[in-house]
């Protein structure tokens, strides 16, 4: 990813460490069905990450699973793409290529809430937050609160689109929107 080093250099320590190891792993081991994606591509996981670390150390109870979670969700998120447009079904279609990676890979341990926070992404809230809530998963609460993170952290990225490509009226968490200044000069320095 091309990351300015002075960005990396002003990370908090423990976002640092997970942004520089997760984005590795994502170079060195995950396939994208979109590789000539101008929009969904792995310097937009990249960042989608980031800034799901950024806001997930500031929510009280988000904790290191969840962080994790978190990654495991931003890097797989726009694997399965089939077009950059709408492409409802490609939240599911990451989820499932990550269980099969999980099962392939065993560096990489299964985490539900991340399986589901990727499955329901591409969905309304309404549609993903009700999915979540009837789930087998313990702390739903929990999976709900990360989705509500990681939707938020995929949202920041718009920028990517345009100028007015974020409405800020529609992030979720008031973290998210400490971001949108340092989201948008992020974008304008790695696209």
């Amino acid at each position: 990813m091309r990351m300015p080093q002075y960005f990396v250099e002003m990370l908090p320590e423990q976002v640092k460490k997970e942004f520089l190891y997760w984005t590795e792993y994502m170079e060195s081991n995950l396939v994208f069905s979109l590789p000539d994606s101008e929009l969904h591509t792995k310097e937009h996981c990249g960042r989608v990450l980031l800034y799901a670390l950024l806001i997930g150390i500031q929510v009280s109870g988000c904790g290191k699973e969840g962080l994790c979670a978190l990654a495991h969700a931003s890097i797989f998120h726009d694997t399965c793409r089939q077009d950059d447009f709408l492409d409802v079904g490609h939240g599911a279609r990451a989820a499932s290529y990550y269980m099969k990676y999980c099962e392939q890979n065993k560096d990489l341990v299964f985490l539900e809430p991340a399986y589901l926070i990727m499955k329901y992404h591409d969905r309304d809230d309404k549609i993903g937050m009700e999915a979540i809530a009837n789930a087998r998963q313990e702390d739903k609460e929990q999976v709900i609160r990360l989705y509500g993170i990681f939707k938020d952290a995929d949202a920041l990225d718009r920028f990517r689109l345009g100028a007015n490509g974020l409405d800020t009226r529609f992030l979720r968490t008031p973290e998210a929107m400490l971001l949108v200044d340092f989201a948008r000069d992020l974008v304008k320095q790695t696209v």
